[in-house]
């Protein structure tokens, strides 16, 4: 059996926690889905995800692929789709390539790993916005190799391509301390949450006084 001391999460505004509704995900433990309310009756579909890094087999990276390409395809096409976490992929910088996947603003070079995820992304329609807002590479890398000490792009915020002008801005954030070698990767949305249904009050009975209508001086 497999046993890690690492991981991903996210975290959203404290009055979003309510909304949100956790869905089944298969066998996998490397991934985790939500489901948060839109108004207009849509809803946003939100994959947390932790890939298997460049040390596990092909085999182990193309069934962690395939379940999350499974899960993908099976949300509603009214939905908006948003897949965050860390792929341990370097997607590079080429947006000739892999235009509408990547942005102008992608750092580094592709590896196995990163075209693995690309070709995942170009199958689903679905951009990376990490790699499309001008930044310092500062806030854009999230992780430092140990050995070479270069910081790398690894961690993604991936919306559908039709959905990305609802992300204002995807950046690293410098200087966080959260017990991580990874920096946190913040992303700001513009959504539309459906308001909470308010109770309805009980509806008082307006009843007829008889005694008035009897009385020829009432009108």
């Amino acid at each position: 059996m497999e046993r890690r001391e690492s991981g991903v999460g996210f975290a959203v505004k404290s009055h979003l926690l309510q909304k949100l509704t956790k869905l089944p995900v298969g066998h996998s433990d490397r991934l985790m889905s939500f489901q948060l309310p839109l108004s207009n009756g849509r809803n946003a579909t939100l994959f947390s995800v932790y890939a298997p890094t460049m040390a596990y087999s092909d085999d182990n990276k193309g069934k962690f692929y395939d379940e999350l390409s499974t899960l993908i395809t099976a949300v509603p096409l009214t939905h908006k789709i948003f897949v965050l976490g860390d792929f341990n992929a370097r997607v590079g910088a080429d947006h000739h390539t892999w235009n509408g996947i990547i942005g102008k603003q992608g750092i580094g070079k592709c590896n196995s790993n990163g075209l693995l995820l690309l070709k995942m992304c170009a199958a689903h329609d679905l951009s990376i916005t990490n790699t499309m807002f001008r930044l310092p590479n500062r806030k854009k890398t999230s992780w430092m190799h140990p050995r070479s000490k270069h910081w790398h792009l690894i961690d993604y915020i991936i919306v559908g391509r039709q959905h990305r002008q609802d992300v204002r801005v995807t950046k690293a954030v410098c200087g966080a301390e959260c017990w991580t070698d990874h920096r946190l990767i913040v992303s700001k949305l513009t959504l539309q949450i459906r308001p909470r249904r308010r109770p309805q009050g009980q509806k008082t009975i307006k009843r007829v006084n008889v005694a008035k209508r009897q009385n020829a001086a009432t009108a």
